[in-house]
Order: structure tokens, then sequence, then C-alpha cells
């Protein structure tokens, strides 16, 4: 019972890794962004500041799946095999997640 105490733990402290910037980056743009502050007048401008939050939040994944190479890798000279055997299926299954939402 105690290595899935452990698993459970390890996959919500590697996911709350991957949510809680996100989640700054999503109220980030909620409370800052605001696509009229290049509007005079008649002249209706907008301007693309969504594009940058979406840039921010791809580094910040990609430097989580970098992270999770990294540490695989670690745990695979360490020694430490049971436990990384399911962190790497949920890795595995966590790219799948994102390339099938990015197709």
């Amino acid at each position: 019972m105690g290595i899935k105490k452990t698993l459970v733990r390890q996959i919500l402290v590697r996911l709350a890794f991957l949510v809680l910037p996100l989640l700054a980056i999503y109220l980030l743009m909620e409370f800052t962004y605001n696509p009229h502050a290049l509007c005079t007048a008649n002249e209706h401008r907008h301007t693309m500041g969504p594009v940058g939050y979406i840039i921010l939040a791809a580094a910040v994944v990609v430097i989580w799946f970098l992270a999770i190479i990294f540490e695989q890798i670690w745990r695979y000279f360490k020694k430490d095999r049971k436990i990384s055997f399911f962190v790497v299926l949920l890795f595995a299954l966590t790219v799948v997640c994102f390339f099938c939402f990015f197709l």
C-alpha cells in the first residue's frame, strides 16, 4: 500500500508543477490584458496580446516535459525503477493527450 500512496503523491506533485504555472499565466492574461488599449475614438484596433500568453504557456509546457525527461534519466541511474515505470507511463499518456489536443 505504501507504493500506491507514493505514486499518487508523485503524480499529483508533477501535475501541480504543470497546472499552477498555467493557471498563473491564465489569471495574468485575464486580469491584465485589455484588447481595446489602442482604440481611439471611432478607430477600433485590437492587439495580438493572447499570442504572447500562448507562447509563454507553451514554454512552460516544454520546460515541464524536459524536467520530466531529466528526472526519468536521473531515476534510471538511481535504480528506483518501480516508481519510475509509473511516472514514465504518466508522462507518455500526457504527451499523447497534448498531441491529440493540438491536432
